[in-house]
C-alpha cells in the first residue's frame, strides 16, 4: 500500500473529497501532468498540416460510438452487407501522420505510455489540442485515418486491406444512443440504417468469435459519477450490446493487423495473453468442489471455461469472478504468444493510437512497410515499459475505487452489507460487497474457515457463499475496511 502523501495528511481531520484521493494517487505515482510550453509552437504547425496523400473515403458515412464524456475519438466504423458479403471498414486516427518518431511530442507520449483516466479528469498521452481535436475523429470534419477494410463471406474473411485515407465522420453517437436506436426500432432516426447495418455485422462477428472459442466473461463493473457539488455516487455499468459491437469490431481489426505483422515478419509489438498457471487452476478446481460443482475439466483450453460460464446464474454469479481471477495478465511483447482469452493465435493493439503508445508504434511499423517497404528495428525494452505503465494505470484505478468507496461509506454512515466470500486464509476471510465495489477482511478469532489446510467443519464458511456483515473499521486514508458479525445467508 502507498504511504499517505502530504496532500492527504493535511486533510486529516477535515472533510476529504474525491479530488483529494485522485490528487494523492497522481502524486504518489509521479504521473507526468501537463505539457511543456515549448510544445505550443509545434502543435500550432500541426494544425495547418494538409492531408494530401491519403485516399478520399469521405463518401463513406462513418460514425463514432463512445461513452458520454469521451472527447478523444480514436475510431469510426461502418459496415454493409450485400449479396452475402459483409463489408467492414474500421477507421483509426492516423496519429503517426502528425506525430513523427522521436520528435518532442513522441518522446513525451512514449514516457507516459498511455492516457490515465480518472472520474474527474484525464491525464492524456498527448496534449488536448491533439487528442481532442487534431487527431480526434470529430464529426463533420475531415480527418486523417488508417482504415482496415475486411470482407466476410460464409463466416470466413475473404479480403483484408489497409488504406491510408481521409474521412468525415457523420455522427458522434454514444453507446446508450446506439442501443436505443436499434432496440427501439427508431426507423425515423437518420442514423438508423447505419446502426442496423452495424448490428448485422455484429451478428456475423459474434459467430466468428464463438467459432474461435472466445471466453465472454461478464462481471459487475462500477463507475464513479461525480455531482456538481463534488459529491459522488457509484453506478453499475450497463451491459449494453453496443459495447460488445464495438469490442468485436476492434478485436477483428487488431487480430488481422497482428496476422499482417506476423506474415510479413515485421518487428512490432504483440498483445499476449497466456494460458492460466497451474496453481490458479488448482485453486479454481478446489473452489468448484467446495460448491458441489463436479467437473473433469483441466482448464487448459477455452472450452472448459466456457462450459462453466454456461452454468452461471444469479445465485452463483461469483463463479464468473473466480474464473476471471484464474486468468493470466495480458502483456506486450516483441514476440507473439497468442491471446488465450480471445482464442486467437495472433493479437495486437492497433485501434487506440491517441491513448496508447503501443498502438502508435504498431501503426508506424505497418504503415512504413505498406507504403515505404521499410522494416523497422526492435525498440529495446519498449514492450516492458508499456506493460509497466498499463499496470500502473490499472493499479491507480483500483486504489481510487477502493478509497472512494471507503469515503462514501464513511460519510453515508452505512454499516451493514451483503457480500460474497471471495477468499479464505488462516488469518481470516475476504468478503466482496455486492452493492458497492469494495472488499473487507474479517479476521479469524473464534471460527474455523474452510481452506486447503483445515478440514471442513460443520457450518464453516466457503468461497462463493453469500453472507451479511457489519463494518467494524474503515480507514479512508488507506481504503482498508475490516468487517465483523458475518452471517451465512441460505
Amino acid at each position: 500500500m502507498n504511504k499517505i502523501s502530504s496532500t492527504m495528511k493535511k486533510k486529516k481531520g477535515k472533510k476529504i473529497q474525491l479530488c483529494d484521493i485522485i490528487d494523492n494517487e497522481i502524486k504518489d505515482n509521479s504521473l507526468r501532468n501537463g505539457f511543456p510550453k515549448s510544445f505550443d509552437s509545434h502543435i500550432k504547425q500541426l494544425k495547418t498540416k494538409k492531408i494530401i496523400n491519403h485516399k478520399d473515403f469521405t463518401d463513406i458515412p462513418f460514425i463514432t460510438i463512445d461513452g458520454e464524456d469521451s472527447k478523444d475519438f480514436d475510431d469510426a466504423v461502418w459496415s454493409e452487407t450485400k449479396k452475402g458479403i459483409t463489408n467492414i471498414m474500421i477507421a483509426i486516427s492516423d496519429v503517426s501522420f502528425f506525430i513523427e518518431k522521436n520528435d518532442p511530442l513522441d518522446l513525451e507520449a512514449k514516457k507516459r505510455g498511455n492516457s490515465f483516466y480518472f472520474p474527474d479528469r484525464v491525464i492524456p498521452m498527448f496534449p488536448n489540442e491533439i487528442s481532442n481535436d487534431i487527431c480526434s475523429l470529430i464529426p463533420n470534419k475531415e480527418r486523417a485515418s488508417v482504415i482496415t477494410e475486411i470482407k466476410i463471406k460464409n463466416f470466413k474473411i475473404i479480403s483484408f486491406k489497409i488504406h491510408r485515407a481521409k474521412i468525415i465522420s457523420v455522427a458522434r453517437l454514444t453507446y446508450n444512443e446506439v442501443d436505443r436506436i436499434f432496440f427501439s426500432n427508431e426507423k425515423k432516426n437518420r442514423f438508423y440504417s447505419l446502426v442496423k447495418n452495424l448490428f448485422e455485422c455484429y451478428r456475423v462477428l459474434k459467430i466468428l468469435s464463438e467459432k474461435k472459442n472466445k471466453i465472454n466473461f461478464v462481471s459487475d463493473e462500477f463507475e464513479i459519477i461525480e455531482n456538481k457539488n463534488k459529491n459522488f455516487v457509484f453506478k453499475k455499468k450497463k451491459s449494453l450490446e453496443s459495447y460488445k459491437l464495438i469490442e468485436e469490431l476492434m478485436v477483428i481489426a487488431n487480430e488481422n493487423i497482428a496476422k499482417f505483422i506476423k506474415n510479413n515478419n515485421l518487428n512490432s509489438i504483440f498483445r499476449n495473453h497466456e494460458k492460466p498457471k497451474l496453481d490458479k487452476i488448482n485453486e479454481l478446481k478446489k473452489m468448484l468442489r467446495d460448491n458441489s460443482i463436479i467437473t473433469n475439466s483441466k482448464f487448459n483450453n477455452q472450452k472448459d471455461f466456457i462450459n462453466i460460464l454456461n452454468y452461471i446464474n444469479k445465485d452463483n454469479f461469483f463463479l464468473n469472478d473466480a474464473l476471471l481471477r484464474t486468468q493470466s495478465k495480458a502483456f506486450y511483447s516483441c514476440e507473439n504468444f497468442g491471446h488465450f482469452g480471445l482464442g486467437l493465435d495472433y493479437y495486437t493493439h492497433f485501434t487506440s493510437p491517441i491513448r496508447r503508445y503501443s498502438d502508435l508504434r504498431v501503426h508506424r511499423d505497418v504503415l512504413d512497410f505498406v507504403f515505404e517497404g521499410k522494416k523497422n528495428s526492435v525498440e529495446k525494452s519498449l514492450d516492458e515499459h508499456l506493460t509497466s505503465q498499463e499496470k500502473k494505470s490499472d493499479s491507480i484505478e483500483r486504489k481510487i475505487l477502493e478509497r472512494a468507496c471507503s469515503l462514501y461509506i464513511k460519510f453515508k454512515k452505512i454499516k451493514y452489507f451483503y457480500g460474497i466470500i471471495d477468499a479464505i486464509e488462516n488469518f481470516g476471510i475476504f468478503i466482496r460487497a455486492i452493492d458497492l465495489p469494495f472488499s473487507c477482511l474479517v479476521r479469524n478469532k473464534n471460527r474455523y474457515f474452510r481452506n486447503s489446510k483445515l478440514k471442513p467443519q460443520e457450518n464453516s464458511f466457503r468461497v462463493g457463499q453469500k453472507v451479511s456483515f457489519k463494518i467494524k473499521r474503515n480507514d479512508i486514508f488507506s481504503g482498508k475496511i475490516l468487517g465483523e458479525n458475518v452471517k451465512i445467508i441460505n
